[in-house]
């Protein structure tokens, strides 16, 4: 529930300033990266294809400005290649997952919100946590060090889909990070306590 439904539930009569203190909790932000395929040998990913790397990330805070995400901070890691065609989402901090293989370096920006770090070594190879996927083979591993292919489907590394400008993937001018979602739902608790207030105001009005 948000504070505007919350504020919407205000009856005449009754102060609504406890509606407009209800904190704000952490927001997830997205940095992405974007970039054409090179090779490919994945299914329905062919040379040419826009490929993006999306990582969403939440480290506890809601400002884009003087802040630090490390891999550990990760709620998941989505590769789209050919606008949909092929996408997997994997989220190696979740239940099933082990986090990452290598986690060198971090995300990291400045008092104005803009990107002065990126990682440099973010790759996972071992006990993947795939969330979803749209492709027939089996996503195996994934790597983001400026190197390699970026994303593989076999445990041989053969099938796998390498990018145009693969050593930009490391270099902060080359993302992009902004805001996903905010979540502002209050603890059910207070909603209930909240809900507990207007019901009074409304039969303080009846009574009058």
């Amino acid at each position: 529930m948000t504070n505007q439904l919350l504020k919407a539930l205000c009856l005449p009569g009754v102060t609504c300033a406890v509606f407009t203190a209800i904190p704000a909790h952490a927001a997830i932000f997205t940095a992405t990266y974007t970039d054409t395929v090179f090779y490919a040998d994945v299914d329905n990913v062919i040379v040419g294809d826009t490929a993006v790397i999306t990582y969403q990330l939440d480290n506890g805070g809601t400002s884009l400005f003087n802040q630090t995400w490390n891999a550990t901070d990760i709620v998941s890691v989505t590769f789209n290649f050919g606008n949909g065609a092929h996408v997997t989402t994997f989220d190696p901090n979740g239940v099933g997952g082990d986090g990452l293989s290598t986690t060198t370096g971090s995300f990291v920006t400045n008092a104005s919100g803009q990107l002065t770090a990126v990682p440099s070594n973010w790759s996972d190879d071992s006990n993947l946590n795939v969330v979803s996927t749209n492709s027939t083979q089996t996503p195996f591993s994934w790597f983001v060090n400026g190197g390699n292919g970026v994303y593989y489907t076999d445990p041989n590394y053969y099938y796998k889909v390498r990018l145009t400008n693969v050593s930009g993937n490391i270099v902060a001018a080359n993302w992009t990070i902004q805001p996903a979602q905010t979540q502002t739902t209050p603890e059910p608790g207070t909603v209930l306590g909240l809900l507990a207030v207007g019901s009074l105001g409304l039969l303080a009005r009846k009574r009058q």
